[in-house]
């Protein structure tokens, strides 16, 4: 069974990092007047700080080999996956698999096979990335789709037409809702 990084985990390595980069901030800026005084305020081990000051890398960092993308490779296809969601475009999780595929294969040179990823690459992804949430989605019940036609839509419209016309409704006064919400626009 493949190792499994739980949400705190990725929780203390985001915070970890956070700190380190405060410390390192502070150590440049003069805010901090020693390693240890920086260390001690942002609740860092100094030998921690002294590895980063000499250019170790953070423990994404150091295991990047191990992984299919690179760290800034899983960047950008985090930043991906956020804007769709905030533009309100959930992304399956397939769909995010076959995206990091297209990014591997892009970097590999031509007539390199890559292996594909494996089948617990999603949930190790979402482990090093404990921001982006998983939700399940609400699908439109088939019943629903197969049973609106044009000419439904059409007669629909047309009445609604009519009905706003005869009682003399204002635009600003009509509301889009639906089962499971209203939403004014």
């Amino acid at each position: 069974m493949a190792h499994k990084r739980n949400e705190e985990t990725a929780k203390h390595d985001n915070e970890r990092a956070a700190k380190t980069a405060l410390a390192l901030q502070g150590l440049s800026d003069g805010t901090y007047s020693s390693v240890g005084q920086a260390a001690r305020t942002v609740g860092l081990l100094k030998s921690t700080l002294r590895r980063r000051m000499k250019g170790g890398k953070t423990r994404a960092e150091a295991r990047e080999s191990q992984q299919q993308l690179t760290c800034q490779q899983e960047k950008a296809l985090v930043d991906w996956i956020s804007h769709a969601t905030v533009s309100s475009n959930p992304v399956p999780h397939q769909y995010i698999k076959q995206m990091a595929e297209e990014i591997r294969s892009s970097r590999t040179e031509e007539g390199t096979s890559l292996r594909p990823l494996g089948t617990t690459w999603m949930e190790a992804f979402l482990g090093r990335h404990p921001q982006l949430a998983t939700k399940l989605t609400k699908a439109i019940e088939a019943a629903r789709v197969k049973d609106v036609n044009r000419e439904q839509v059409l007669a629909f419209n047309d009445e609604f037409r009519k009905v706003i016309h005869e009682k003399n409704i204002k635009l600003h006064n009509i509301y889009n809702s639906d089962e499971t919400g209203i939403k004014f626009d």
